[in-house]
């Protein structure tokens, strides 16, 4: 009973010191840099918990604004430097421990890059929020834990996105080669112009609607479902799809089996010059 008292007293002693500070030293920040895109080769941000917002800039600056709440006021929540050629922006949490009791979002940055002037886009985030729209780079790399990910009208050579439990929404974009690596989270690819195109979740549900006939496209998933749509109906294709759960369903016109089990299914569309591979270990699968 003792033992049972004093933990109630530890937890109402820390409550009541997190909700005592969370008012405490707080004051707004707001802080906006400018960079001349045509000497930026590289862009990187490291971001712990806010959210962040790219978009095409019809300036040729880059524009980092950040805007949010300052929890320690004797440092900045979100630093932005210039390394040579490359911008890093970094976003740490205030406070401590104790900051991992403040409720809501803390701030917001605002990132504006001009056409086709930035190499590569580095983003490693943790529990932030992430938009894109029309933003164009050669290389996009994003190393997400938990945020949310929605991205729109991107271009991009190669594109690579790594999430541990945060849901992905890629939508209308173009890139010569896409690479979608998941935990828990969902993927939804929607729209997608992508010559290559691999995706591999843990336990995640994949959807990839809308797209275009393409040289090659795998997918697999450890438990989650498995949905791919085409925009029109592909005329040469080679399709191979397993799954231990025994549901797969397959309705592309013109589709010819090669071999049919309860697991597995393989078959040809003309001359198969076009690859479509697909693996569940418990999840379903269904292609039209």
């Amino acid at each position: 009973m003792r033992k049972i008292i004093t933990t109630s007293l530890v937890l109402l002693t820390v409550g009541g010191l997190a909700m005592g500070c969370q008012g405490v030293g707080k004051s707004d920040y707001h802080h906006e840099a400018s960079f001349e895109a045509k000497l930026i080769e590289e862009f990187e941000i490291n971001n712990e918990s806010w959210d962040i917002e790219f978009k095409r800039s019809d300036s040729s600056n880059i524009t980092i604004a950040c805007d949010g709440k300052r929890q320690d006021n004797k440092s900045d929540p979100v630093t932005i430097d210039q390394e040579g050629n490359k911008i890093v922006v970094t976003q740490k949490d205030q406070g401590g421990a104790i900051a991992g009791f403040t409720f809501g979002k803390k701030g917001k940055i605002y990132i504006s890059i001009p056409d086709q002037e930035v190499d590569t886009i580095t983003l490693n985030n943790d529990a932030g929020d992430i938009k894109m729209k029309n933003v164009s780079a050669l290389n996009i790399v994003f190393n997400n834990h938990s945020g949310s990910e929605t991205i729109e009208g991107l271009s991009a050579d190669k594109g690579e996105f790594t999430s541990k439990d945060g849901e992905l929404k890629l939508k209308d974009s173009s890139l010569n080669e896409l690479t979608v690596t998941s935990g828990s989270g969902d993927s939804y690819i929607t729209g997608v112009t992508s010559p290559l195109m691999n995706i591999a979740s843990t336990a995640g549900e994949v959807s990839v609607k809308e797209i275009e006939e393409a040289k090659r496209l795998r997918v697999e998933t450890g438990s989650g479902d498995i949905a791919v749509s085409y925009k029109t109906p592909p005329a040469t294709l080679k399709l191979n799809a397993a799954s231990d759960s025994s549901d797969i369903s397959i309705g592309l016109d013109g589709f010819k089996e090669t071999q049919s089990t309860e697991q597995s299914v393989a078959g040809t569309i003309g001359d198969a010059a076009h690859a479509l591979e697909l693996v569940s270990r418990s999840g379903t699968i269904a292609v039209k």
